[in-house]
């Protein structure tokens, strides 16, 4: 009875350690290793939308409980900026006299 009990259990690691090496040899080939890399890819990818959904989940969030905590500010009516015209004076290094500071 024990020896039929330590065969099988030889047999059964057997098995197992020809599966585990048959599957570590598997993804050392180049068609496993792209595989893999593709593999972490995807993952990679879900990882970042998952991340990037969260962001923008928690910036609403945020946004909504500013906009509930600061009140509302009436509108400011700023007049528009009006245009000033400032004269050309020498020396203040204009490309004409860039120009002939270099000959």
């Amino acid at each position: 009875m024990r020896r039929g009990f330590w065969l099988v259990v030889g047999a059964g690691l057997g098995v197992w350690a020809v599966l585990k090496v048959q599957r570590a040899t598997d993804r050392l080939t180049p068609s496993g290793v792209v595989d893999g890399a593709a593999r972490q890819v995807r993952h990679l990818g879900d990882d970042l939308g998952a991340a990037l959904a969260e962001g923008r989940r928690t910036k609403r969030l945020t946004e909504a409980q500013l906009r509930q905590a600061v009140p509302a500010r009436p509108a400011i009516d700023v007049p528009a900026r009006q245009a000033i015209e400032v004269p050309a004076r020498p020396g203040l290094g204009l490309p004409d006299e860039v120009g002939r500071a270099r000959r």
